[in-house]
């Protein structure tokens, strides 16, 4: 007879730090947090929620947090067949640290509101208004971006808003007519750089890009580059919140829920 579709197994590859490898005969709907739990069973590790699933993108130098909702057969679907991506298997303390600690996570002269507020806000009011699904932060700073099908990268002032990442035309204008937008993140995931200096001639070491979710070649990318670390970890978390909101929360919480 016919099963069900979330009894249908699968085999993924999963390494470790030491690039030792493990194959898990899995459920279709397993989800990221599902793996790492079998992980932390089967090599008799002690959970402290910082285990996490990375996708490794080789050919391109990147790699990103899989969020712990996330169905681990969905993000292996997109890979393309000739691709070396690996799924690893790591510690990963920052995960959610921004919920603990936002004020490391953004600095004041890179966030600014829409409505206007009385005196300061303290950066739990920050994370509640980018949980709710009508406040947001803005957050806005020069990046470098990359020109598509170009070698070249270029300083340009960036906004992120609800509605996707948007730049500048004109020095750091917010006018709705120099606005131009860059990026969505719904249909994107976003990624970290690891060897961008050398794989794209970036001009800083902190980069990071969208990637359509749908295989595409390194021509879909949309680089960017932050001057610093803390820069680029504010704008990735910005955007972790933005794409996936309440349900980060719920992840952080709940880590045993299903």
């Amino acid at each position: 007879g016919h099963m069900a579709s979330g009894s249908k197994k699968q085999v993924i590859k999963v390494y470790s730090e030491d690039e030792t490898s493990r194959a898990l005969d899995v459920p279709s709907d397993i989800t990221a947090r599902d793996v790492c739990q079998l992980l932390i069973l089967k090599n008799h590790y002690i959970d402290d929620h910082s285990w996490t699933l990375f996708e490794h993108l080789p050919h391109i130098g990147v790699e990103r947090t899989i969020e712990d909702h996330e169905l681990v057969i969905e993000v292996l679907s997109n890979w393309g067949i000739e691709e070396e991506n690996k799924l690893y298997f790591r510690k990963n303390y920052a995960k959610y640290e921004f919920f603990k600690n936002p004020m490391y996570f953004f600095p004041e002269h890179m966030v600014s509101f829409a409505t206007e507020t009385n005196g300061e806000i303290s950066p739990t009011q920050i994370l509640q208004m980018f949980l709710s699904s009508s406040t947001y932060p803005e957050i806005h700073g020069f990046l470098h971006a990359k020109e598509q099908g170009k070698k070249s990268w270029k300083k340009i002032y960036f906004f992120l808003r609800r509605s996707g990442l948007y730049f500048s035309t004109k020095g750091t204008s917010a006018a709705p007519r120099h606005l131009q937008f860059f990026s969505e993140f719904g249909n994107s995931d976003i990624y970290v750089s690891l060897a961008g200096k050398k794989k794209h001639g970036a001009p800083t070491n902190y980069g990071f890009c969208f990637k359509p979710n749908k295989a595409g070649g390194p021509r879909d990318l949309k680089m960017l580059c932050a001057e610093e670390e803390q820069s680029r970890t504010c704008w990735v978390t910005a955007i972790r919140l933005l794409k996936y909101g309440m349900q980060l929360y719920q992840n952080y919480m709940h880590p045993y829920q299903g």
